[in-house]
Protein backbone atom coordinates (compact mmCIF):
# COMPACT_ATOMS: atom_id res chain seq x y z
CA UNK A 1 0.00 0.00 0.00
CA UNK A 2 1.71 3.51 -1.07
CA UNK A 3 1.25 5.64 2.12
CA UNK A 4 2.87 8.60 0.34
CA UNK A 5 0.96 11.07 -1.87
CA UNK A 6 2.37 11.98 -5.04
CA UNK A 7 1.97 14.25 -7.72
CA UNK A 8 0.30 11.71 -9.36
CA UNK A 9 -2.94 12.11 -7.09
CA UNK A 10 -3.57 15.35 -8.57
CA UNK A 11 -4.71 16.37 -12.08
CA UNK A 12 -4.13 19.54 -13.87
CA UNK A 13 -7.93 20.57 -14.17
CA UNK A 14 -8.18 19.83 -10.26
CA UNK A 15 -5.52 22.58 -10.00
CA UNK A 16 -7.13 24.87 -12.26
CA UNK A 17 -10.41 24.33 -10.47
CA UNK A 18 -8.77 25.15 -7.31
CA UNK A 19 -7.54 28.22 -8.77
CA UNK A 20 -10.37 29.71 -9.94
CA UNK A 21 -12.62 28.99 -6.65
CA UNK A 22 -9.68 30.94 -4.64
CA UNK A 23 -9.97 33.83 -7.49
CA UNK A 24 -13.60 33.90 -7.68
CA UNK A 25 -14.51 33.13 -3.55
CA UNK A 26 -17.22 30.28 -4.89
CA UNK A 27 -18.48 27.30 -6.64
CA UNK A 28 -20.85 28.84 -8.60
CA UNK A 29 -18.49 31.77 -10.06
CA UNK A 30 -16.13 28.95 -10.38
CA UNK A 31 -18.08 27.03 -12.52
CA UNK A 32 -19.45 29.80 -14.75
CA UNK A 33 -15.54 30.79 -15.50
CA UNK A 34 -14.57 27.42 -16.20
CA UNK A 35 -17.66 26.32 -18.03
CA UNK A 36 -18.75 23.28 -16.36
CA UNK A 37 -21.10 22.32 -13.45
CA UNK A 38 -20.87 23.53 -9.87
CA UNK A 39 -21.41 19.87 -8.72
CA UNK A 40 -17.70 19.02 -10.87
CA UNK A 41 -16.18 22.00 -9.62
CA UNK A 42 -17.03 21.21 -5.97
CA UNK A 43 -15.61 17.13 -6.66
CA UNK A 44 -12.30 18.84 -7.83
CA UNK A 45 -11.75 20.51 -4.76
CA UNK A 46 -13.07 17.73 -2.58
CA UNK A 47 -10.78 15.39 -4.59
CA UNK A 48 -7.93 17.93 -3.72
CA UNK A 49 -8.97 17.87 -0.08
CA UNK A 50 -8.65 13.95 -0.18
CA UNK A 51 -4.78 14.51 -1.76
CA UNK A 52 -3.57 17.28 0.47
CA UNK A 53 -5.28 15.61 4.03
CA UNK A 54 -6.79 19.32 4.62
CA UNK A 55 -9.47 21.61 4.31
CA UNK A 56 -8.74 24.30 1.33
CA UNK A 57 -12.50 26.32 1.81
CA UNK A 58 -14.68 27.42 4.59
CA UNK A 59 -18.43 28.36 3.77
CA UNK A 60 -18.90 31.96 5.04
CA UNK A 61 -22.63 33.10 3.83
CA UNK A 62 -23.04 32.62 -0.54
CA UNK A 63 -18.85 32.37 -0.81
CA UNK A 64 -16.31 30.19 0.32
CA UNK A 65 -13.19 31.33 2.30
CA UNK A 66 -9.92 30.14 1.80
CA UNK A 67 -8.11 28.15 4.72
CA UNK A 68 -4.35 28.78 5.19
CA UNK A 69 -3.01 25.43 3.58
CA UNK A 70 -4.96 27.07 0.53
CA UNK A 71 -3.51 30.34 0.64
CA UNK A 72 0.10 28.25 0.23
CA UNK A 73 -1.27 25.62 -2.31
CA UNK A 74 -2.60 28.82 -4.40
CA UNK A 75 0.76 30.33 -4.24
CA UNK A 76 2.95 26.98 -4.77
CA UNK A 77 0.33 26.13 -7.90
CA UNK A 78 0.17 29.36 -9.27
CA UNK A 79 3.47 29.55 -10.73
CA UNK A 80 3.38 26.06 -12.26
CA UNK A 81 0.08 26.72 -13.40
CA UNK A 82 1.41 30.22 -15.58
CA UNK A 83 3.87 28.30 -16.93
CA UNK A 84 1.82 25.44 -18.36
CA UNK A 85 -1.00 28.11 -19.61
CA UNK A 86 2.26 30.15 -21.93
CA UNK A 87 3.22 26.79 -23.81
CA UNK A 88 0.12 27.36 -26.00
CA UNK A 89 1.32 30.58 -27.41
CA UNK A 90 5.17 29.33 -27.15
CA UNK A 91 4.55 26.31 -29.15
CA UNK A 92 2.56 28.77 -31.79
CA UNK A 93 4.34 31.48 -31.89
CA UNK A 94 1.77 33.44 -33.64
CA UNK A 95 3.07 36.33 -34.83
CA UNK A 96 -0.29 37.96 -35.42
CA UNK A 97 -1.37 37.80 -31.78
CA UNK A 98 -2.40 40.47 -29.96
CA UNK A 99 -0.31 41.85 -27.20
CA UNK A 100 -1.94 43.19 -24.54
CA UNK A 101 -0.01 45.77 -22.51
CA UNK A 102 -1.03 47.53 -19.36
CA UNK A 103 0.87 51.62 -18.61
CA UNK A 104 -0.24 54.99 -17.18
CA UNK A 105 -1.36 57.73 -19.12
CA UNK A 106 2.29 60.05 -19.23
CA UNK A 107 4.46 56.66 -19.43
CA UNK A 108 2.47 56.02 -22.74
CA UNK A 109 3.10 59.70 -24.06
CA UNK A 110 6.65 59.93 -22.71
CA UNK A 111 8.15 56.55 -22.45
CA UNK A 112 6.83 54.19 -24.52
CA UNK A 113 5.23 55.52 -27.68
CA UNK A 114 8.56 55.62 -29.74
CA UNK A 115 9.58 52.38 -28.40
CA UNK A 116 6.33 50.55 -29.80
CA UNK A 117 6.27 51.93 -32.78
CA UNK A 118 10.15 50.94 -33.33
CA UNK A 119 8.82 47.25 -32.29
CA UNK A 120 5.44 47.80 -34.73
CA UNK A 121 8.22 47.92 -37.72
CA UNK A 122 9.94 44.82 -36.96
CA UNK A 123 6.74 42.49 -35.91
CA UNK A 124 3.07 42.28 -37.02
CA UNK A 125 1.68 41.81 -33.51
CA UNK A 126 -1.58 44.18 -33.02
CA UNK A 127 -1.04 45.92 -29.47
CA UNK A 128 -3.57 46.61 -27.36
CA UNK A 129 -2.67 49.21 -24.93
CA UNK A 130 -4.92 50.00 -21.52
CA UNK A 131 -4.30 52.40 -18.67
CA UNK A 132 -4.01 51.53 -15.31
CA UNK A 133 -1.77 52.34 -12.25
CA UNK A 134 -0.02 49.21 -10.67
CA UNK A 135 -2.62 47.91 -8.68
CA UNK A 136 -4.77 47.55 -11.87
CA UNK A 137 -2.13 46.18 -13.52
CA UNK A 138 -1.49 43.33 -11.17
CA UNK A 139 -5.17 42.71 -11.47
CA UNK A 140 -5.37 42.07 -14.92
CA UNK A 141 -2.51 40.42 -15.35
CA UNK A 142 -3.38 38.21 -12.55
CA UNK A 143 -7.37 37.39 -14.25
CA UNK A 144 -5.38 36.92 -17.62
CA UNK A 145 -6.75 40.00 -19.41
CA UNK A 146 -3.36 41.56 -20.06
CA UNK A 147 -0.10 40.00 -20.62
CA UNK A 148 2.76 42.44 -19.67
CA UNK A 149 2.39 45.53 -17.88
CA UNK A 150 5.25 48.85 -17.28
CA UNK A 151 4.70 50.60 -13.93
CA UNK A 152 6.24 51.99 -10.96
CA UNK A 153 8.21 49.03 -8.94
CA UNK A 154 6.08 48.51 -6.14
CA UNK A 155 7.51 49.46 -2.61
CA UNK A 156 9.01 47.59 0.10
CA UNK A 157 6.15 44.74 1.28
CA UNK A 158 4.08 45.49 -1.76
CA UNK A 159 5.36 43.40 -4.70
CA UNK A 160 2.65 40.23 -5.36
CA UNK A 161 4.37 36.83 -4.82
CA UNK A 162 2.11 36.77 -7.82
CA UNK A 163 4.30 38.92 -10.55
CA UNK A 164 7.47 38.94 -12.07
CA UNK A 165 9.14 42.35 -12.02
CA UNK A 166 11.81 42.99 -14.58
CA UNK A 167 13.85 46.53 -14.29
CA UNK A 168 13.93 48.75 -16.79
CA UNK A 169 14.94 52.26 -15.83
CA UNK A 170 14.54 54.88 -13.27
CA UNK A 171 13.05 58.06 -12.84
CA UNK A 172 12.01 60.65 -10.34
CA UNK A 173 9.92 62.32 -8.07
CA UNK A 174 8.90 65.68 -9.19
CA UNK A 175 7.44 69.26 -8.21
CA UNK A 176 5.69 70.45 -11.32
CA UNK A 177 3.74 73.89 -11.17
CA UNK A 178 3.01 76.92 -13.27
CA UNK A 179 5.71 78.67 -14.03
CA UNK A 180 3.94 81.29 -11.79
CA UNK A 181 3.76 79.53 -8.66
CA UNK A 182 4.85 81.28 -5.63
CA UNK A 183 6.62 77.92 -4.63
CA UNK A 184 9.56 78.61 -7.82
CA UNK A 185 10.20 81.89 -5.63
CA UNK A 186 11.96 79.84 -2.57
CA UNK A 187 15.38 78.61 -3.13
CA UNK A 188 14.84 75.70 -0.62
CA UNK A 189 13.32 72.70 -1.97
CA UNK A 190 12.02 71.55 1.60
CA UNK A 191 9.32 69.68 2.09
CA UNK A 192 8.05 72.21 4.81
CA UNK A 193 8.13 74.94 1.88
CA UNK A 194 6.51 72.28 -0.24
CA UNK A 195 3.69 72.19 2.42
CA UNK A 196 2.59 75.31 2.80
CA UNK A 197 0.71 75.11 -1.10
CA UNK A 198 -2.17 73.30 -2.32
CA UNK A 199 -1.04 69.86 -3.99
CA UNK A 200 -2.16 67.98 -6.70
CA UNK A 201 -0.83 63.95 -6.09
CA UNK A 202 -2.00 60.71 -7.38
CA UNK A 203 -4.62 58.52 -4.90
CA UNK A 204 -4.39 56.92 -1.16
CA UNK A 205 -2.23 53.45 -2.09
CA UNK A 206 -0.35 54.11 -4.92
CA UNK A 207 3.16 53.93 -4.67
CA UNK A 208 3.77 57.63 -5.18
CA UNK A 209 1.23 58.72 -2.28
CA UNK A 210 2.85 56.45 -0.10
CA UNK A 211 6.15 57.56 -0.32
CA UNK A 212 5.18 61.31 0.13
CA UNK A 213 2.74 60.56 3.30
CA UNK A 214 5.83 58.63 4.82
CA UNK A 215 8.13 61.61 4.47
CA UNK A 216 5.82 64.02 5.56
CA UNK A 217 4.92 61.51 8.77
CA UNK A 218 9.11 61.36 9.27
CA UNK A 219 8.73 65.14 9.27
CA UNK A 220 5.54 65.82 11.42
CA UNK A 221 4.42 67.75 8.27
CA UNK A 222 0.42 67.76 7.12
CA UNK A 223 -0.44 68.45 3.27
CA UNK A 224 -3.46 70.75 2.18
CA UNK A 225 -4.11 68.02 -0.92
CA UNK A 226 -6.95 69.36 -3.25
CA UNK A 227 -7.26 66.90 -5.52
CA UNK A 228 -6.04 63.39 -6.00
CA UNK A 229 -5.92 61.57 -9.38
CA UNK A 230 -5.16 57.88 -10.82
CA UNK A 231 -2.59 58.56 -12.54
CA UNK A 232 0.61 61.17 -13.38
CA UNK A 233 -1.33 62.19 -16.84
CA UNK A 234 -4.01 63.71 -15.25
CA UNK A 235 -2.14 64.87 -12.46
CA UNK A 236 0.07 67.30 -15.05
CA UNK A 237 -3.31 68.16 -16.17
CA UNK A 238 -4.63 69.58 -13.03
CA UNK A 239 -1.41 71.11 -12.39
CA UNK A 240 -1.55 72.98 -16.02
CA UNK A 241 -5.33 74.12 -15.01
CA UNK A 242 -3.72 76.18 -11.97
CA UNK A 243 -5.26 73.57 -9.38
CA UNK A 244 -2.16 73.35 -7.44
CA UNK A 245 1.02 71.82 -7.37
CA UNK A 246 1.62 68.57 -8.81
CA UNK A 247 3.82 65.64 -6.97
CA UNK A 248 4.49 63.23 -9.55
CA UNK A 249 6.97 60.44 -10.57
CA UNK A 250 8.49 61.49 -13.84
CA UNK A 251 10.80 62.96 -16.64
CA UNK A 252 11.64 66.54 -16.15
CA UNK A 253 12.27 66.90 -19.67
CA UNK A 254 8.69 65.36 -20.81
CA UNK A 255 6.28 65.73 -23.23
CA UNK A 256 3.66 66.73 -20.77
CA UNK A 257 5.45 68.93 -18.60
CA UNK A 258 6.90 71.33 -21.01
CA UNK A 259 4.72 74.08 -20.16
CA UNK A 260 5.82 73.55 -16.49
CA UNK A 261 8.70 74.43 -14.31
CA UNK A 262 9.71 71.05 -12.55
CA UNK A 263 12.13 70.52 -9.45
CA UNK A 264 13.25 67.05 -8.89
CA UNK A 265 12.38 65.75 -5.19
CA UNK A 266 14.86 62.93 -5.44
CA UNK A 267 16.51 63.82 -2.46
CA UNK A 268 13.36 64.00 -0.12
CA UNK A 269 11.12 61.44 -1.62
CA UNK A 270 14.19 58.92 -3.16
CA UNK A 271 14.15 57.75 -6.68
CA UNK A 272 11.94 54.85 -8.28
CA UNK A 273 11.90 51.98 -10.65
CA UNK A 274 9.87 51.28 -13.37
CA UNK A 275 9.32 47.59 -13.86
CA UNK A 276 7.82 45.54 -16.28
CA UNK A 277 5.21 42.99 -15.07
CA UNK A 278 3.81 39.69 -15.95
CA UNK A 279 2.50 36.76 -14.44
CA UNK A 280 5.41 34.55 -12.38
CA UNK A 281 6.19 31.40 -13.56
CA UNK A 282 5.03 32.38 -17.53
CA UNK A 283 7.29 32.03 -20.15
CA UNK A 284 6.86 35.22 -22.30
CA UNK A 285 7.33 34.45 -26.16
CA UNK A 286 9.74 35.54 -28.92
CA UNK A 287 7.47 38.84 -29.75
CA UNK A 288 7.41 39.84 -26.19
CA UNK A 289 10.81 38.82 -24.93
CA UNK A 290 11.86 41.15 -28.15
CA UNK A 291 9.00 44.06 -27.11
CA UNK A 292 11.19 44.06 -23.58
CA UNK A 293 14.57 44.27 -25.45
CA UNK A 294 13.32 47.14 -27.28
CA UNK A 295 11.94 48.82 -24.27
CA UNK A 296 14.76 48.34 -22.11
CA UNK A 297 17.47 49.86 -25.18
CA UNK A 298 15.55 52.67 -26.30
CA UNK A 299 14.85 53.62 -22.24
Amino acid sequence: MRLQKTFEDLSIQQLHTFRLVYAHGGYSAAAEAAGCSTPTVWHHVQQLEQAYGTELFTKVGRRVEPTDAACRLYEAVEEILARLDSTFALVTEDESAQITLVTGVRMMMEDLAEPLACFRTQHSNAIRILQGNEQQAEELILSGQADIAFALEPGAGNASPLIHYEPAFSISFLAAGLPTHPFWKTKSCSMRELVKHPLVVTAPGTHGRDALEQTLHAQRLTAEIVVETDNSGFTIACVQAGMGLGILAGRPDGCLSRQLVTRSLSRQLGTRNIVFMWRKGRRLTNALLRLVEIIQCRL
